[in-house]
Order: C-alpha cells, then sequence, then structure tokens
C-alpha cells in the first residue's frame, strides 16, 4: 500500500492524474471496479468531511485496463471543506472485494484568489 500526501490550494481545483501499479511497475487493471475515496480530520473521526468516488464522478477511471485514474476536488468544495490536515483513504472495490490503493493526509491551504 502507497501512502500519498496531497497538498490543495483553496482557491483552485485540485486535479491530478495517478496510476496504480505494482511495485514492478506493471499496472493493476481497475475494469469492473469503483474508488472510493474519503476525508476525515482523523481518521477514528465517525463521520466523513467529504466522499469522492468513481460513482459520483469525482474519480475516473481513465484508462482503467493500464490502472490509470484522475481525481478531481473542485475549488467550491474545498473552500467549503475548511483548512488544515485531514486524514485521507482511496480504497478499490471490485466485486465487493475491498483493496486499500492508498492512504495519506490531504492539506488544504488557503489560496489568495478564493
Amino acid at each position: 500500500m502507497a501512502i500519498v500526501n496531497i497538498t490543495t490550494e483553496n482557491d483552485a481545483d485540485f486535479y491530478r492524474t495517478f496510476i496504480w501499479q505494482t511495485i514492478d511497475g506493471a499496472p493493476i487493471d481497475l475494469s469492473g471496479g469503483l474508488l472510493e475515496m474519503m476525508l476525515r480530520r482523523r481518521a477514528e473521526d465517525e463521520t466523513a468531511l467529504l466522499r469522492l468516488g468513481s460513482d459520483t464522478g469525482e474519480i475516473k477511471l481513465t484508462d482503467p485496463v493500464n490502472g490509470q485514474f484522475t481525481v478531481r476536488i473542485d475549488q467550491l468544495t474545498l473552500a467549503r471543506l475548511g483548512l488544515g490536515s485531514f486524514d485521507q483513504s482511496n480504497i478499490f472495490n471490485r466485486n465487493g472485494y475491498k483493496v486499500r490503493v492508498w492512504s495519506g493526509t490531504l492539506i488544504n491551504n488557503a489560496g489568495p484568489t478564493r
């Protein structure tokens, strides 16, 4: 499992492309699966403050056979999220079998043009 730490500015969209692959560099096929990412102030908190998913459009499987996907958080969502550090993880689900793609933090900073 990878550790992915993300830094955002709340005056612009966050948009990145990722490729999920094995340690040897072979892509992991995402075909037929879903990706879901949640943010909480602390991992042990009951309530998620933000959910992103391939089923709701914030995560797009752009080349699933080759493990490629994008994550987009629009500026308005980042402005409403609040500033600071959040624990986050990204989970892949295919046929009810869930695998952690990554975990880490998301730090949302104030952007001057908000």
